[in-house]
């Protein structure tokens, strides 16, 4: 934990919670996306059905976006904890006083 005040296990850690909330939020996709087409609804709402279909499928496609990028931060933080462990182990011995 030399200099930086951050040890390798709070990466990690830190890379579990993106993973865990980047899956959550792509499995939440189809329970806000709802699959309801014109001919299901009212008369008055077929007018204004294709924009709230659209709305839906924009915001079910980020909603997946978004938990994908979280869980590549996850695996880039385990990268990142794996190679500064790694440098650690190797550098640990140069500063021992």
């Amino acid at each position: 934990m030399s200099g930086f005040g951050v040890q390798s296990g709070d990466l990690t850690k830190t890379a579990g919670t993106y993973e865990a909330e980047g899956s959550a939020l792509i499995q939440m996709k189809p329970s806000v996306v709802p699959g309801v087409a014109a001919g299901q609804v009212g008369r008055k709402f077929q007018a204004v059905a294709p924009t709230y279909k659209t709305f839906f499928d924009k915001f079910g496609t980020s909603l997946e976006k978004f938990g994908k990028e979280a869980t590549g931060i996850a695996t880039r933080l385990k990268d990142v904890a794996k190679t500064y462990e790694s440098n650690e182990a190797q550098t640990s011995s140069q500063y021992k006083g």
